[in-house]
């Protein structure tokens, strides 16, 4: 018997992506005042808070949310989140967190489960759209991130550097640093900061906060190999969240570390091909003279014989 066939999605919920069912906002717009709120634990469906404690002030269908306490991802969160619904919905926010899980953050917020580690984050954030999924699509702002002592499932950055392998693993970081923005609902950064062991890694591209996806090239720096000057492999992480590919550039990795050899070599051959071309042509460079113009001179030179030649006749 053929398979079931799976269940319909819900309306306005796409397997893979942000919600794009309406959110109804129109209680703001019920009471105007001041509300302390505090509890233990709060239930948001994709996260659980607790304890929390907050003073949320409202004013003409305009939230505003002080975090004095808020205990979420393993962490502590301060600042502020508004909610405005006075002419279409829009979502905001100016937020520290501190001593957060990654793994717990990005799970949580984003199905992401190939990072670990705990640190601190920063961001100041603003989304517009009658849904989550055009409140993603349209987020900007800026942010900063620092954790220490994790893993990035998937790779093995010292495997790569070892052996130019990509198949897996895990690598064990240091400290993970970057500096963002955000701009129509993508993450942009280019001084992403990763120490591995005597490894150090940059990294910049695009991580698609609306569209859950990522382009972005790390391009990790054995510092020890090739005699002090290091050895460089960018690998590029390219696709959904649920399944990127991990690939390195050899390419770009030939052009970073071996400019120098490879000119080397060019200029090898450059000559050789030019000593051979010139022995056939029987063209013999003067000083401080090129292949190309001794050839062209010598070019000259008959085509001035043939001249002289002709006009004798």
């Amino acid at each position: 018997a053929p398979a079931p066939a799976p269940p319909p999605a819900a309306a306005g919920a796409p397997a893979l992506g942000w919600s794009t069912a309406p959110l109804d906002a129109s209680a703001l717009g019920l009471i105007d005042g001041q509300v302390s709120f505090a509890a233990q634990s709060v239930d948001l469906g994709t996260t659980l808070l607790g304890p929390v404690r907050t003073l949320i002030s409202i004013d003409r269908s305009r939230a505003v949310a002080d975090l004095q306490e808020v205990h979420a991802f393993g962490g502590v969160l301060l600042g502020q989140f508004i909610v405005n619904n006075r002419s279409g919905l829009s979502v905001g926010g100016d937020i520290k967190a501190n001593g957060v899980e990654l793994a717990r953050l990005l799970s949580d917020l984003g199905g992401i489960t190939r990072f670990t580690g705990k640190g601190n984050a920063a961001v100041n954030f603003l989304g517009v759209g009658p849904s989550v999924a055009a409140i993603m699509n349209s987020l900007s702002g800026n942010g900063a991130i620092d954790f220490a002592k994790g893993t990035i499932l998937g790779i093995d950055l010292d495997r790569l550097m070892r052996s130019g392998e990509v198949g897996g693993g895990t690598t064990v970081f240091d400290r993970l640093a970057a500096g963002f923005r955000l701009e129509n609902g993508n993450l942009l950064n280019d001084d992403l900061v990763l120490e591995v062991g005597s490894i150090r890694a940059g990294g910049k591209g695009r991580v698609g906060l609306g569209a859950r996806d990522i382009d972005y090239t790390v391009t990790p720096v054995a510092m020890e190999a090739r005699d002090g000057r290091g050895i460089a492999i960018p690998v590029r992480v390219r696709g959904p969240w649920s399944s990127p590919q991990i690939t390195p550039d050899l390419e770009a990795a030939i052009r970073l570390n071996f400019a120098e050899e490879r000119k080397a070599l060019e200029d090898k051959v450059r000559d050789e091909v030019g000593r051979k071309v010139g022995e056939e042509l029987g063209v013999t460079p003067n000083e401080g003279e090129s292949l190309e113009d001794a050839a062209r001179r010598k070019l000259e030179e008959e085509a001035r014989k043939g001249l002289r030649n002709l006009l004798k006749q």
